[in-house]
């Protein structure tokens, strides 16, 4: 085989390891301190619970159901669901599954995570890429 392709060949198997990688999406660690950063709503949704969590991620329109959850306030006046950019402990994952928004998929995790004292349930998302070929 020629150096040309050799050199194609060393990059479809380049392109095939990467999307194995980006195909295996995985939340953080249980244990360890995370600092959330959403790529789809500005800022991380953060909720009381597990079930708004949910609720947003598995609706067709995400954002509408987020900003119902926004307008919601809980016992202490807070809103039941905001977005915010926090760093926190994470304490247990449950995968939600994928999540579509504005034609583009994201697999979806609830997290339960611990910011002084207090415990949220984040609404984690990866980006979720097809199949390279």
């Amino acid at each position: 085989m020629g150096g040309i392709a050799w050199k194609r060949l060393g990059l479809v198997a380049a392109l095939l390891l990467a999307g194995t990688g980006m195909a295996q999406a995985a939340p953080p660690a249980v244990g360890s301190s995370h600092h959330f950063l959403d790529p789809v709503f500005r800022g991380t949704i953060v909720c009381d619970t597990l079930d708004a969590v949910q609720a947003i991620a598995g609706a067709e329109q995400p954002d509408q159901i987020y900003a119902a959850y926004y307008m919601t306030t809980n016992a202490i006046g807070e809103p039941i669901c905001m977005a915010i950019a926090p760093t926190a402990l994470v304490r247990a994952v449950t995968p939600i599954g994928v999540m579509d928004k504005n034609g583009k998929s994201y697999d979806a995790w609830a997290v339960e995570a611990e910011i002084d004292g207090t415990v949220i349930f984040a609404l984690y998302l990866e980006h979720r890429l097809g199949l390279l070929v």
